[in-house]
């Protein structure tokens, strides 16, 4: 009679709900519910490179965000579509691409490095069209939407 050997697990699990980035209590599974409405991120880059519980946020950090969400909040008020970064906005078409109107230092990065791996590319822009840059992205205007003010 031989025995079988168990096959170990493999030790390290991969957690798909965040940690705080201080404390590391778990956030809400569902980031859309009233318990998650004062979490903070931080974006770099097109990357959640931090994320703060309400206890573990200072006063600065709390100001900080309730600025961003008013400037998101205007934006798209005023009919503007919000893309997060790293993202490339240009009018007209890959075969005569027209004028960048946003990206241009995620155009420097990719000359730099020679990768465009996590730049999305937005493009077929009407001429007309205007972007705003703000925290995490910018806000993308087609014609006869407004910017806020």
């Amino acid at each position: 009679m031989s025995r079988k050997k168990r096959q170990k697990r493999p030790q390290t699990r991969i957690s798909t709900r965040l940690r705080c980035s201080r404390c590391r209590c778990f956030a809400p599974k569902d980031l859309t519910s009233k318990a998650a409405e004062n979490w903070n991120g931080k974006w770099e880059q097109g990357r959640l490179v931090l994320i703060l519980c309400p206890a573990c946020q200072t006063p600065l950090e709390n100001a900080e965000a309730a600025v961003n969400e008013a400037g998101l909040s205007a934006g798209i008020a005023g009919g503007g579509t919000f893309l997060a970064d790293p993202v490339l906005c240009i009018t007209g078409t890959l075969e005569d691409p027209g004028t960048v109107l946003y990206g241009r230092d995620h155009l420097q990065r990719i000359n730099a490095a020679g990768q465009a791996e996590n730049v999305r590319l937005v493009s077929q822009l009407p001429t007309e069209t205007q972007c705003a840059p703000i925290p995490g992205g910018v806000m993308v205007y087609l014609p006869g939407q407004r910017p806020a003010s």
